[in-house]
């Protein structure tokens, strides 16, 4: 099975969709604590990795360090350096899609407006980011990544850092984002909680096949708040 953004999307935006239907305005705060949840434990693995190559925790490593390496053929975005601060644009969005044709812009709303800033306060809450628009309520994304000193190249320097293994494959990624919405929906709702997760299990089984379906069955226990291989993943992908 090939995975791709819009799996992740469909997790996120099934979340979303029963939490809210259940719980309304506590469904929705529950789904904004797992975004923040989820946001930061990545930006911590990045953090991770970076602090063991004995590097500072600063933006251009953080852009060095970005565990998604998804499909550049499914967005379409710019990315530009000044000093002070990183520039992002983006126009095409396969998360906007999959929110905007399920008919759930409340859940871009929220989702987009919190996983960035959570990500990078993960990896240091020093820096800033700044969400300016995003495509739900604008004609694009707009987000301003600042740290003071930094210069122009900023970009060019973090693709020329020797960083190996830091971009984890989707199926990781769609894991992790099941495996922490589903312990904060138990968390906070208890064994209605637990049944919201397994339904959105079972509905992923449904539309995407039962291998897709066992894959986040078999990921959920594990420990996502720390650091994976590649081939650690791969080879409990393969099992």
């Amino acid at each position: 099975m090939v995975w791709t953004e819009f799996h992740h999307g469909w997790i996120v935006s099934e979340f979303y969709r029963l939490l809210t239907g259940r719980w309304a305005d506590q469904g929705r705060q529950a789904f904004l604590l797992a975004t923040r949840t989820y946001g930061e434990q990545r930006g911590k693995r990045m953090a991770m990795r970076a602090t063991a190559d004995g590097r500072p925790l600063g933006l251009l490593e953080y852009f060095a360090y970005g565990e998604y390496g998804g499909g550049e053929e499914l967005f379409e975005l710019e990315m530009w350096g000044e000093t002070g601060v990183v520039h992002e644009k983006v126009t095409r969005c396969p998360w906007a899609e999959v929110f905007a044709s399920r008919k759930l812009r409340d859940c871009g709303i929220a989702y987009c407006e919190e996983i960035d800033r959570a990500i990078v306060r993960g990896f240091n809450p020093v820096l800033g980011l700044e969400t300016a628009s995003t495509q739900h309520n604008a004609p694009c994304c707009r987000f301003y990544f600042r740290e003071q000193g930094i210069g122009a190249d900023t970009l060019s320097r973090a693709d020329a850092l020797e960083v190996t293994g830091a971009a984890m494959p989707m199926s990781y990624h769609c894991a992790h984002v099941y495996h922490t919405f589903a312990a904060v929906a138990r968390g906070t709702f208890g064994q209605a909680g637990e049944a919201l997760a397994r339904e959105v299990c079972l509905g992923f089984g449904e539309r995407y096949g039962v291998e897709a379906q066992q894959l986040l069955e078999k990921a959920e226990q594990l420990p996502f708040d720390t650091i994976m291989s590649q081939e650690e993943w791969m080879g409990y992908d393969s099992d």
